[in-house]
C-alpha cells in the first residue's frame, strides 16, 4: 500500500514537511481526489471507532460485565488507530508525491514561460535592427530633406514587411528630427504621420553607436499602441556611406495578443492552471486570469520579486482562499539579449494551479488517536463522552450522550431558524434516530468562527438527550469515553460565549490536558432560544 519509491526511504525534506501544520492537514482534507481506494479504507477505520466509541457509550454508568467489555472494546479501538494509521500515512506519502510533482511541474511551465518571452523577444530586438539596414529607408532618409514621395515609397514597403510578420500592431519610420514620415498601419491610419517621437527615445536612437545596438521603450501605452501597453523596438537607419544616423525604425509589439499566446502554449490545457507575466513590481503585463488583467499587482508575487536572474521556485501557499501550487520564474534572458547587450528589463512569470479551497483541518501534535491515558481512568468516576473540535478535545457526560452517526447522513436544513442549524438527520435504520432531528454545529454554538468550507465529509454528529429531547451536535472527530474522578473536575474560569455553555473542565493525565465540559441543560437552553421546541426523543 505504500509507493514503492517511497517504501525504503523518508525524505525529511518532503513537500508536506514544509507546510505549516494547519496547511499540511488542510491539504490532506482533498487527499480523496487522488486515492479513492485509500481513503475508503481510512473511513473504515473511522467506522470501527465510531462503533467503538459508540458501545462505550452505550455501557457507562453500568455495571454488567462493564470492565471486560471496557477491556474488548478498547482493544478493538487500538487495533483501528494502528490500521487508521498506516493507510493515513500511506495517502500522505501518496500526497507528498503528488505535491512533489506538482510543484515541479508549475515551476517548469513557469521557466517555460518566461524561456519563451526572452527567446520571442531577441527576435523582436533582430527584426528592428535588420529592417533598419533596408537599403531603400537608407537612402531615402539620407537626402538633406526627404522628398515629398518619401512616404509613398516607404509605406508600401513597410506594409509588405508587416503583412509577413504579424506580430507587430505597425512598424513606423522617423526622420533624424523625429518625424514620423510612414507607416505600415493596415486600417490606413495615417494619422500618426508627421507626428513626432518623444525627445527621449528620439535621444537614445541617435546616441546609438553601431548597428548591433537598438533601444526598446518600456512597458507603457504610447502614441503608436492603440492605447494598449506594451514594447516599441526601436532601431537607427544609417547613412548607407558615412554610416551617420539619419533616422530610426520603431516596430510596435503586440503584446496582449502574443504574450497571451506564449501563456497559453505553456499551460497547455490544464483548465485550474492560470499563468501571469509581471516586472519587478508585480505589475501584470499578460494574464491568463480575466480576474487579474494587465496593469494591476498580481498579489502571490510580493515574495518572489527579488528572485535572482535565471532561478525558478515552487511552493504551496493559500491564495485567494484556494490552497494553490505557485511556480515562479525570473528572466535570464537569451544568448546575448538582456545579458550582454545592454539591454535590461527582467520579466518574472508565474503558474498558479489550484488545489482546492483552504479548509479548517484539525493538524494535532500527537495525533487523533493519543488514548493511552484513556485507558487508565479512574474507575467508578464519572464517564465523559470526549470528542475533537478542531485542535480542541471536549466533552459531554457520557449519560445524555445516545450514539454518534456519520455526518454525511445529515441533510440540508431549510433556511431561517436558529443560527446555528446545519441539518437535519433522518431516520435511519441499526441506529437511535426513529424520526427527523435537528442538527446543530458546536462550534457556531460556543462562539468560534465559522470555517470556509462546510464540508461534513468525515465529521460526526453526536445525539444528546436531556428532558426527552434529542438534538444532534456537529464535531469533527471522536475521541473515548474515559471515567474521572472527582478531584479532577474543577470549575471553568473563563467567560464570554463559551462560558455560557461549559462550567466544569477536566484535569486529564494529572493536569496536562484540560478538557471543557458542554453542559447539557445550558446547550438545550440555547437551542431553546432559536428554536421554541425541539423534537421529543422516540
Amino acid at each position: 500500500m505504500v509507493p514503492v519509491d517511497l517504501a525504503f526511504t523518508r525524505d525529511e525534506g518532503s513537500a508536506l514537511e514544509a507546510l505549516a501544520p494547519g496547511t499540511a492537514a488542510g491539504l490532506l482534507s482533498h487527499a480523496r481526489s487522488f486515492s479513492p481506494p485509500l481513503y475508503e479504507v481510512i473511513r473504515t477505520t473511522e467506522s470501527i471507532r465510531r462503533v467503538v466509541w459508540n458501545g462505550q457509550v452505550v455501557t457507562a454508568g453500568r455495571d454488567i460485565d462493564r470492565q471486560r467489555l471496557k477491556t474488548i472494546l478498547d482493544q478493538i479501538s487500538e487495533t483501528g488507530a494502528r490500521s487508521n494509521t498506516l493507510f493515513a500515512q500511506s495517502v500522505r506519502d501518496l500526497y507528498d508525491t503528488v505535491l512533489a510533482s506538482g510543484l515541479q511541474r508549475v515551476g517548469f511551465v513557469a521557466h517555460l514561460a518566461v524561456d519563451l518571452l526572452d527567446r520571442n523577444l531577441y527576435e523582436r530586438a533582430d527584426d528592428c535592427r535588420w529592417w533598419a539596414m533596408t537599403p531603400e529607408l537608407r537612402t531615402i532618409l539620407a537626402q538633406p530633406e526627404p522628398q515629398d514621395g518619401a512616404r509613398e515609397t516607404i509605406t508600401p514597403l513597410l506594409r509588405y514587411i508587416h503583412s509577413l510578420y504579424t506580430v507587430y500592431t505597425r512598424l513606423f519610420v522617423y526622420d533624424r528630427g523625429g518625424r514620423i514620415v510612414a507607416q505600415s498601419h493596415d486600417g490606413g491610419d495615417d494619422g500618426l504621420v508627421g507626428r513626432r517621437v518623444d525627445e527621449a527615445t528620439l535621444q537614445a536612437v541617435l546616441a546609438l553607436q553601431d548597428e548591433q545596438r537598438y533601444h526598446v521603450s518600456p512597458f507603457q501605452v504610447e502614441p503608436w499602441t492603440d492605447g494598449r501597453p506594451t514594447y516599441t523596438y526601436h532601431a537607427a537607419i544609417r547613412h548607407p556611406e558615412d554610416g551617420h544616423v539619419v533616422g530610426g525604425i520603431g516596430i510596435v509589439f503586440h503584446a496582449e495578443r502574443e504574450l497571451l499566446a506564449m501563456l497559453r502554449r505553456a499551460v497547455g490545457q490544464r483548465p485550474d492552471a492560470r499563468a501571469y507575466l509581471t516586472d519587478r513590481q508585480g505589475r501584470v503585463i499578460a494574464s491568463t486570469d480575466p480576474a487579474t488583467p494587465v496593469g494591476t499587482v498580481l498579489a502571490a508575487a510580493g515574495p518572489w520579486l527579488e528572485l535572482p536572474n535565471g532561478a525558478t521556485a515552487s511552493r504551496v501557499i493559500e491564495h485567494e482562499g484556494h490552497y494553490v501550487l505557485l511556480g515562479a520564474s525570473a528572466s535570464a534572458g537569451y544568448r546575448e539579449f538582456k545579458t550582454s547587450d545592454g539591454y535590461r528589463d527582467d520579466v518574472l512569470a508565474f503558474v498558479i494551479e489550484t488545489l482546492g479551497p483552504v479548509r479548517r483541518a484539525s493538524a494535532r501534535v500527537g495525533g487523533a488517536h493519543d488514548d493511552g491515558w484513556t485507558h487508565g481512568a479512574a474507575r467508578g468516576g464519572q464517564e465523559y463522552a470526549t470528542f475533537y473540535l478542531g485542535n480542541d478535545l471536549l466533552a459531554l457526560d457520557a449519560a445524555c450522550v445516545r450514539e454518534a452517526v456519520p455526518a454525511e447522513r445529515m441533510t440540508s436544513a431549510p433556511a431561517g431558524g436558529h443560527p446555528a442549524r446545519v441539518g437535519l438527520l433522518p431516520p435511519t435504520d441499526n441506529t437511535a434516530v426513529r424520526h427527523f432531528l435537528w442538527v446543530y454545529d458546536l462550534g457556531r454554538l460556543l462562539g468560534v468562527a465559522a470555517p470556509a468550507d462546510t464540508a461534513v465529509q468525515g465529521r460526526q454528529i453526536i445525539l444528546v438527550e436531556h428532558s426527552g429531547q434529542t438534538a444532534g451536535l456537529l464535531v469533527d472527530e471522536l475521541h473515548a469515553v474515559p471515567g474521572f474522578a472527582p478531584n479532577e473536575i474543577i470549575e471553568a474560569p473563563f467567560g464570554g460565549a463559551a462560558r455560557r455553555l461549559i462550567d466544569r473542565l477536566i484535569r486529564a493525565r494529572g493536569g496536562e490536558v484540560l478538557i471543557p465540559v458542554v453542559d447539557t441543560v445550558r446547550l438545550f437552553a440555547a437551542l431553546r432560544q432559536g428554536e421554541g421546541r425541539l423534537a421529543s426523543a422516540a
